[in-house]
């Protein structure tokens, strides 16, 4: 069985008037006590930060939080607008889609990386992720 969960809550634009999150911070899923849960791999992203030369990077965290292992764990990012990404680790991509391979994720384990974007010269430094996590039981 393959589940896909949408990060849209975890969606973060950056503006020259400040930074504005689209889901609360710290969101976690909820359990029913006593009852496992299967596989349930969540991403986040932290606040981006821009080093003043038009890159702007993304740190980002796939994270198990079920009771099983997740297998053919994937993420996929989106920058908006459209710019080339000039580091991705661990992944491969191009400015319209980066493509990170995790692989296993035990109960419990995280996995970490970080897209780094260069804006196009003239944008105000506006600018978002978007992530999807795919993965199997």
């Amino acid at each position: 069985m393959r589940k896909t969960l949408f990060a849209a809550s975890m969606v973060l634009m950056v503006s020259g008037t400040g930074l504005v999150a689209l889901a609360p911070a710290g969101a976690q899923p909820t359990r029913s006590p006593g009852l496992p849960v299967a596989a349930d791999v969540t991403l986040t992203y932290t606040s981006p930060s821009k080093d003043g030369r038009g890159h702007i990077t993304w740190h980002w965290t796939a994270r198990n939080t079920g009771d099983s292992p997740a297998s053919k764990v994937v993420v996929t990012h989106r920058v908006t607008p459209s710019a080339p990404v000039t580091y991705s680790r661990p992944c491969e991509g191009t400015a319209e889609k980066i493509t990170c391979k995790v692989g296993d994720l035990r109960a419990g384990q995280q996995f970490e990386g970080e897209v780094v974007a260069e804006l196009p010269p003239g944008q105000d430094g506006d600018a978002r992720i978007q992530g999807r996590v795919t993965w199997q039981r």
